[in-house]
């Protein structure tokens, strides 16, 4: 599975809700390193769920601005969505974000659904996407 490949998961899976939780809530440290970057700190990313009829898929979006108090960004993998395509600009509400993460040092910051995502992989599938992702992940004790 590579880094942005679309992974299933219920609405009310308990680990999904409580890792978007935790995105929520430490959202201001993301802006915070978004809007004064230090010289190890680079792509930036936010989750957003976006919603058409019966189907959510929650995607990230690079290429981010917040002027004008809008969130706005490009998405930033292939959507399983119709109506929305890879590289297509959108802007979001502030509630739509359910993820955040940039990179510090070659090291995953943010992040928590991801970390769910490979903790859940098999060893293999977790050996593979570790060899491809652009960024080491801190393993928590």
């Amino acid at each position: 599975m590579s880094q942005d490949e679309t992974r299933p998961f219920v609405s009310d899976d308990p680990e999904m809700q409580a890792a978007i939780m935790t995105a929520k809530t430490s959202l201001g440290q993301f802006l915070q390193a978004f809007m004064r970057p230090s010289k190890e700190q680079r792509a930036f990313l936010i989750k957003a769920v976006f919603v058409e009829g019966e189907q959510a898929e929650h995607i990230w979006l690079a290429d981010l601005s917040f002027v004008g108090g809008i969130p706005r960004g490009v998405v930033a993998n292939e959507p399983a969505l119709p109506g929305m395509r890879f590289k297509q600009s959108v802007e979001i509400e502030p509630s739509q974000i359910t993820d955040w993460m940039y990179v510090e040092d070659g090291y995953l910051v943010g992040g928590y659904t991801t970390r769910l995502i490979r903790q859940r992989m098999s060893p293999e599938e977790r050996r593979d996407f570790d060899a491809n992702a652009p960024f080491k992940i801190r393993e928590v004790a």
